[in-house]
């Protein structure tokens, strides 16, 4: 991903969150924790889905929102989420409809990773 320039040199991530969703799971809005710092990337998989943005989000029914803005996460998108919409906007993903799994990249502050955490020095050399 560094090699196609969608992941930036200078914040190559130090963290991955895999998640998979069965039919009908969602993730309520939030915002992600301040220890990581953007950029973050999302790459979908298996399925469509989508994800909505707001200052406010409303649950509206069971794994349904509604925010200010809804993007379509197709299947082998990166969605990179930086500065205001990383720090500030609530973002969510309604209910899917299939089978889904999503691969988060982020990068935590040095100060606060895990005791014992050691990087693996082949990424941490990358240039592009």
């Amino acid at each position: 991903m560094v090699r196609w320039r969608i992941l930036l040199v200078d914040c190559i991530p130090n963290s991955c969150i895999i998640t998979i969703y069965e039919e009908g799971d969602c993730i309520p809005p939030h915002i992600d924790h301040h220890d990581f710092f953007g950029p973050f990337y999302t790459v979908s998989f298996m399925s469509n889905s989508n994800i909505l943005f707001g200052k406010e989000i409303d649950n509206v029914g069971p794994g349904e929102f509604l925010g200010s803005v809804e993007i379509p996460l197709p299947v082998g998108s990166v969605l990179i989420l930086k500065g205001n919409d990383a720090d500030l906007a609530k973002h969510s993903i309604t209910g899917v409809r299939q089978r889904k799994l999503s691969v988060t990249l982020r990068r935590m502050e040095d100060s606060k990773k895990p005791h014992g955490f050691h990087p693996d020095y082949k990424l941490e050399e990358l240039c592009p």
